[in-house]
């Protein structure tokens, strides 16, 4: 059986899209789910400089057809699966963004669990595994700004037969009534990550600071991500474009 495809996006930048992805990746991974994380933020790019990876060749090489994908993939923390981007404006211009179609197939035959990080908005890179997902996980702050621009997200992620599974509350005070927040949303709160809970600089939070506020709800949202399959995807290599 396929692996289950997440897509992580989110209204503005800032809001925690990529540590979410990172921490619910290794989450699930440290739960026996093999993972691997996709970076189609293609055109800001930021995971590698996030987990300290230095690997060649990227994501924007196999998406412009010249590298294979089984190449691309370098080995992460607690051997999550990484296939990250590369941060300049000649490779986003050479990288076809409706090839992530076929990677996304690829990778959803090889590992148990795929999640993508998105950039802010919607934008094509978006809507291709938006569209393709089992799930959309919507990260917001609690500012209305960015719930008003999260909530567009995912109405125009549904438009495109995307499926919100729900919201991830990063930055959250003591004073946000976060049931009253997922009402303004219209969806469940899958986690909710407190302001200034631990130093962003230690991340990835869930091996650095495994018994903090947050990493304990990115755990609890890879338990939740876990249940949307119940047999694990064949363990084999990844196959090449």
């Amino acid at each position: 059986m396929a692996g289950d495809v997440y897509t992580v996006a989110g209204g503005k930048g800032g809001v925690g899209k990529t540590t979410t992805v990172v921490n619910t990746a290794i989450a699930l991974q440290d739960a026996g789910r093999r993972t691997v994380v996709v970076d189609a933020d293609l055109g800001m790019t930021n995971l590698s400089e996030l987990l300290g990876i230095d690997h060649e060749p990227r994501l924007h090489d196999v998406l412009a057809g010249e590298a294979e994908l089984a190449d691309a993939i370098a080995e992460g923390p607690k051997d999550v699966s990484v296939l990250a981007g590369r941060g300049t404006l000649e490779a986003f211009a050479e990288a076809d963004p409706s090839n992530l179609q076929p990677v996304l197939r690829a990778l959803r035959r090889s590992y148990e669990t795929v999640i993508v990080d998105t950039g802010a908005g919607l934008s094509h890179e978006t809507l291709v595994p938006a569209g393709m997902s089992d799930g959309i996980v919507l990260v917001t702050t609690p500012d209305e700004v960015s719930l008003t621009d999260v909530k567009k997200v995912g109405e125009l992620a549904e438009r495109v037969d995307g499926r919100v599974v729900g919201a991830v509350l990063t930055k959250v005070r003591d004073d946000i009534d976060v049931s009253a927040v997922g009402d303004e949303l219209g969806q469940e709160i899958l986690g909710v990550v407190p302001q200034d809970d631990v130093a962003t600089e230690n991340e990835p939070l869930v091996v650095t600071s495994p018994d903090s506020y947050a990493a304990q709800a990115y755990r609890r949202l890879g338990a939740k991500l876990a249940g949307g399959s119940d047999e694990p995807a064949a363990e084999r290599p990844v196959e090449s474009r």
